[in-house]
């Protein structure tokens, strides 16, 4: 490098023995020291550096304890590539235009700060040294700030990672003007592309995906959350309603504390759930429909607090652990088939078909209706106290088992078959005894005949 130049005119310059007016070489040749340099055009100037041929030769003692009374020093920095043991206290602003390099040897276990910036500003807020941002032995990082103090670090479209102390909010990848300070809500997190957390402490992740309510969750693809405590995940969903759950594709929740899960699915009354595909509650609240993928045909409930099922492939209902215990509804069938299999029956005892019928015969059978049901609708039937006092079956005194009331009914069909039998061997003998009677009558009608 070429510092301040030195400018010589020669005009007389004696070279050794040789006098003034001598000519010997018809090209002059200079000699410079070290430190020095000539150029092409008779220029001399001083070479700066720590190696041969420069100013400070590389053997120069100075360049190892460059400042007495610091020789050796770890706590002086030296100018030069090898890292060293050193602290840097900067007061205002540092600049580096070949960065900054930090090799510390401070233990994990117990870290202490490799850098820390304070704050001691005496404006309002009032900060004592408050550690805007530190970076410990550990990995260990921190950003501070004070709510309500402050501006947006960023705004308007691009790709960053941004944390915003005066809304407590954080943010990070790419935005449009979803990231301005307009649609950042207080103590709020969004990620990924274009998604917006406008509403307190909401969360937003994926593509533009949208938590603009109160405590509101969105994650996915182009979904909304905006009901208060609400959740939307997948893609194209919706919650709106308060405390709602959206989750799939094209799914909504608008009702209050309404679930949405699956495929085009619908939960639009208050309390209600919609599950699987293409079927929506209706506007029914506290309604539960399951939609199964047999048809594209869309269903819906049609009644508040209704339970509906589309399950082509039929229903099984289990009991046990094992699956072996239960009721079926076959596809297209609208009869339940239970469990009776012998090998899930134990303790078999016969049963007493006469008695049985003699109970059969004082058990009360009446017509009746439910208190709920609808109005004109009757049944026909024993109640359960009766049934369980006359037979003592099934699980208590107030429902009647259907295999229960089957058995009665079967047993009671058996005893009136033996019935029957005596009856008809009774009637087959009174019928032969008629006949003997007749003939014996005819006999003896014969035999007065033939009488003088």
């Amino acid at each position: 490098m070429r510092v301040r130049p030195l400018f010589v005119t020669l005009g007389c310059l004696s070279v050794g023995m040789v006098g003034c007016g001598e000519e010997k070489s018809s090209e002059p040749k200079w000699e410079v020291g070290s430190g020095l340099r000539l150029d092409d055009d008779n220029v001399v100037s001083v070479a700066y550096g720590a190696g041969p041929g420069t100013v400070v030769e590389g053997s120069d003692a100075r360049l190892s304890d460059a400042r007495s009374p610091l020789p050796g020093s770890p706590s002086y920095i030296h100018n030069g590539t090898q890292t060293q043991e050193a602290t840097l206290s900067v007061t205002g602003a540092a600049t580096s235009k070949a960065g900054l390099f930090v090799d510390a040897t401070s233990a994990v276990a117990t870290p202490g700060p490799l850098l820390r910036v304070t704050n001691t500003s005496a404006a309002s807020p009032v900060w004592d040294s408050l550690p805007l941002f530190s970076v410990d032995a550990a990995g260990g990082l921190l950003a501070r700030g004070e709510a309500g103090f402050g501006k947006i670090p960023m705004t308007g479209a691009g790709v960053r990672m941004m944390w915003f102390p005066k809304q407590g909010a954080f943010r990070a990848g790419v935005a449009d003007t979803e990231w301005d300070e307009a649609h950042i809500g207080v103590d709020s997190w969004a990620g990924g592309s274009r998604s917006m957390a406008s509403g307190y402490a909401s969360l937003a992740f994926g593509d533009a995906c949208q938590a603009t309510g109160v405590g509101a969750v969105c994650f996915g693809a182009t979904n909304s959350a905006s009901g208060s405590v609400s959740f939307a995940s997948g893609a194209n969903s919706v919650a709106s309603g308060f405390a709602s759950l959206a989750q799939g594709y094209t799914t909504s929740a608008t009702g209050q504390g309404s679930v949405a899960l699956g495929y085009r699915v619908a939960a639009d009354g208050d309390y209600c759930t919609a599950l699987g595909t293409r079927v929506s509650s209706g506007g029914w609240k506290g309604s539960f429909i399951w939609g199964d993928v047999s048809t594209t045909t869309p269903a819906t409930n049609t009644a508040d607090n209704q339970f509906l099922v589309r399950a082509a492939g039929g229903i099984q209902l289990r009991t046990n652990s094992t699956l072996t215990t239960g009721c079926n509804l076959p596809a297209g069938s609208g009869v339940f088939s239970c469990t009776s299999d012998r090998h899930q029956k134990e303790d078999f005892l016969p049963v007493d078909g006469e008695r049985l019928l003699d109970e059969v015969a004082r058990l009360p059978v009446e017509t009746w209706r439910y208190k709920e049901e609808a109005a004109g609708v009757r049944h026909l039937g024993p109640v359960a106290q009766d049934f369980r006092a006359a037979f003592g079956l099934g699980t208590d005194d107030k429902s009647i088992g259907m295999l229960d009331i089957d058995g009665v009914n079967m047993a009671a069909i058996q005893a009136l078959e033996r019935r029957t039998r005596e009856l008809r061997a009774m009637s087959a003998e009174v019928r032969a005894l008629r006949e003997e009677l007749r003939e014996l009558k005819r006999d003896l009608a014969r035999s007065r005949s033939s009488l003088p």
